[in-house]
C-alpha cells in the first residue's frame, strides 16, 4: 500500500477515535445544546425532520449513555482500589467477630491491626470495639444463616481478606464487562 493511503487511513482512524472521545466526554453538554437551540431550529425551519432528528438522538444516547456509565463506574472503582491500596500499606488486618451471648444477644466484636510509625520504628497497634446486635436482622447473612442452620454461635470475619476478594473480583468483572 502507498504511504498515502496508510496516512489517510490512520488520519481517519485518529479523528474517528478522537470524535468518539469528545462526544463521550461531552454528550450532555452536546444534549442541552440539541435540546436548546438544534431541536427548536429544526421546528422553525424543518419541521418534518424534528422527529427523525430526535429519534437519532435516542438511538445515540442508547449506546453513549451506557458506555458513559461504564467509564464513570471504571474511574470509581479506580479510585476506591487505590484508597483501600494506600489503606492496606498500613491496616494489617481486620477481624470481625460474632459472638452469641447469654442474654440471646449478638455481641460484635472489631480489632484492628495497623502499623504506625513511631520514632523511626514501625509499631503494631491493636484497637478492639464491642458492640451488642440487638437485632438478629442486623447479623450479615452468612453469620445469621449459620446459626439458623447450624446452630453456630462464634463466628469471624477476616474483613480484610474479604474487602481484597472483592476488590479483586470487582476489577475481573469490570475486565470481562469491558472486553465484552
Amino acid at each position: 500500500m502507498p504511504i498515502d493511503v496508510l496516512f489517510v487511513q490512520a488520519l481517519l482512524t485518529f479523528l474517528i477515535v478522537g470524535t468518539v472521545a469528545v462526544v463521550l466526554t461531552f454528550w450532555n453538554q452536546i444534549l442541552n445544546w440539541a435540546d436548546q437551540t438544534l431541536f427548536p431550529w429544526i421546528r422553525d425551519n424543518l419541521p418534518g425532520l424534528e422527529q427523525h432528528v430526535r429519534h437519532a438522538f435516542a438511538e445515540v444516547h442508547k449506546v453513549v449513555g451506557p458506555i458513559r456509565k461504564n467509564f464513570k463506574t471504571l474511574k470509581q472503582f479506580t479510585e476506591i482500589k487505590e484508597a483501600w491500596e494506600m489503606l492496606r500499606k498500613y491496616l494489617l488486618k481486620v477481624l470481625v467477630q460474632f459472638e452469641l451471648n447469654t442474654q440471646n444477644q449478638w455481641v460484635k466484636r472489631i480489632t484492628s491491626w495497623a502499623t504506625r510509625e513511631l520514632e523511626s520504628k514501625q509499631v503494631v497497634v491493636r484497637r478492639e470495639v464491642q458492640e451488642i446486635v440487638k437485632d438478629v436482622d442486623s447479623l450479615p447473612d452468612d453469620v445469621r444463616l449459620k446459626w439458623l442452620e447450624r446452630g453456630t454461635k462464634t463466628h469471624d470475619m477476616d474483613m480484610t481478606k474479604v474487602r481484597d476478594d472483592e476488590l479483586r473480583d470487582g476489577e475481573r468483572e469490570l475486565t470481562m464487562t469491558n472486553h465484552n
